[in-house]
């Protein structure tokens, strides 16, 4: 055999070669990425049944907050008097926390009965408020565990 014709047969088996190993090397990312996919996939899904766990948790956490609000009402409509406890004055500072200052004029008269509360009034206002911050707290605390469970602090 000539050198010339050695020359094409070893470039031949060079670019056969070459074009195998691109196809292998091809197939090993195809491979690859489709590893990737189903663990992001799997990751998706563990991620939705955790959350989907913790809103259910929260959802019985909430009905068990308005039951001991209900049960407080009660108890409290029970235990406490009529008597005089707060004055208008101070009904209306109290009213005037955390709301908009354009509707809740100094001005305007206390909201309980008679322009002042009593112990029966502020007993249900302070239930309310704790049942409200338990709620808002249990839904922060969801919130930090579901994240906490999507990015995981980085080991030391």
């Amino acid at each position: 055999m000539n050198l010339l014709a050695q020359l094409v047969v070893v470039l031949f088996i060079f670019v056969a070669g070459t074009a195998a190993g691109i196809r292998w090397h091809a197939g090993q990312d195809a491979i690859a990425e489709v590893a990737a996919r189903e663990l992001r996939d799997t990751d998706a899904r563990q991620q939705r049944q955790f959350a989907d766990r913790k809103a259910g948790e929260f959802a019985a956490k909430v009905d068990r907050i308005a039951n001991q609000l209900g049960n407080a009402r009660e108890k409290i409509a029970s235990l406490s008097s009529t008597d005089r406890c707060i004055d208008a004055d101070t009904v209306r500072v109290l009213n005037a926390i955390g709301a908009d200052p354009v509707r809740a004029a100094a001005s305007e008269p206390a909201t309980a009965p008679g322009g002042f509360a009593t112990a029966h009034d502020v007993g249900a206002d302070i239930a309310t408020c704790r049942a409200g911050y338990a709620k808002l707290a249990g839904q922060v605390n969801e919130i930090l565990d579901i994240e906490d469970r999507r990015h995981p602090p980085a080991p030391p």
